[in-house]
């Protein structure tokens, strides 16, 4: 594998970061109210690609993906927890204001729900097994390479999300207000019922 082709792969990742998805979503959620919980939202994400890369390099993500009914079980899964977590912002931005929406969550909470909404994405396995695969070199061992390409693909996620963290979390000291918090809520919560809908339509 050419430092050329890790170049190229590198750009072709970035631009696939830049690309607002649930991830956007479910980050901006939360490191809109604090920084930390904004870092842990990341961590979070980027724990679920790592399993989506290990996945791939043993060649379970394929497995399942050429699989027609684990496909549409997975994406179904996926889509519904994209939209409870979308129903759940859109019914606190309506319920009014009270102290406990101010209050930030629990680490155990932002992660899991971070974790779950990338793990559940089959968007992020089919880019390992269709995207990452261009990058690799047939004539030499598969399963290194993929690890290799993935490591880059969340080293390159971390540098990604600790920047837009650092960016939105100048948000937090608005979200204290009732006003804009409702709107980020209503916002983020609309786009990730979207998002849900959107990935039930993935063939």
């Amino acid at each position: 594998m050419s430092a050329g082709t890790l170049a190229v792969f590198a750009g072709v990742v970035m631009i696939a970061y830049m690309i607002p998805g649930p991830d956007w979503m479910v980050i901006l959620r939360h490191s809109a109210r604090s920084r930390p919980a904004g870092f842990v939202a990341a961590a979070g994400v980027q724990c679920g690609l790592a399993v989506h890369m290990t996945a791939a390099a043993f060649g379970v993500s394929a497995a399942l993906l050429h699989s027609a009914a684990v496909f549409t079980v997975l994406k179904i899964v996926g889509a519904a927890y994209l939209v409870y977590l979308g129903a759940q912002a859109l019914w606190r931005s309506w319920r009014g204001s009270r102290a406990s929406d101010v209050e930030e969550p629990l680490p155990e909470r932002v992660f899991r729900q971070a974790f779950l909404s990338n793990v559940l994405n089959p968007k992020a396995a089919l880019f390992f097994v269709s995207v990452l695969p261009q990058f690799v070199d047939r004539e030499a061992a598969v399963a290194p390479q993929v690890l290799i390409l993935g490591l880059l693909d969340i080293g390159l996620g971390a540098l990604w999300w600790g920047l837009f963290v650092l960016l939105t979390a100048r948000l937090s000291g608005l979200m204290r207000r009732s006003g804009p918090r409702k709107v980020l809520d209503r916002v983020t919560g609309t786009a990730l019922v979207g998002l849900g809908g959107a990935l039930v339509a993935t063939s």
